[in-house]
């Protein structure tokens, strides 16, 4: 039997064509919803635990009256590592002096 290579070819298109027009009718496509708050999760007052599948603990994400702390813990479940946040600057009423542009280091 002997494939002649114009058929070869044909087939192969047709069933490319084939492929992509299922996927196009098959294939449902995803929407993100317009939800308001759909990403919002509420912490418990305790915070929150990251805990590995065996029970232990690895970080905690807590809020207090200084605001948000984010803790990572060592192999004994103590707290190896405690990022808090800071309440943002506010900007200088001061003006700072310029820099001169003959002193800007850029890494070269």
């Amino acid at each position: 039997m002997n494939v002649r290579l114009p058929v070869a070819v044909a087939s192969l298109v047709v069933a490319f064509t084939a492929g992509l027009a299922s996927s196009r009718w098959l294939v449902p496509d995803a929407h993100a919803q317009a939800v308001p708050l759909a990403s919002t999760v509420y912490v418990p007052s305790d915070g929150l635990a990251f805990r590995r599948f065996d029970g232990r603990i690895v970080a905690r994400l807590s809020y207090d009256s200084h605001g948000g702390a984010f803790e990572l813990y060592d192999e004994q479940e103590q707290p190896a590592t405690r990022v808090r946040g800071e309440a943002l600057a506010r900007p200088s009423t001061t003006s700072r002096p310029r820099a001169n542009p003959r002193d800007l280091d850029l890494g070269f």
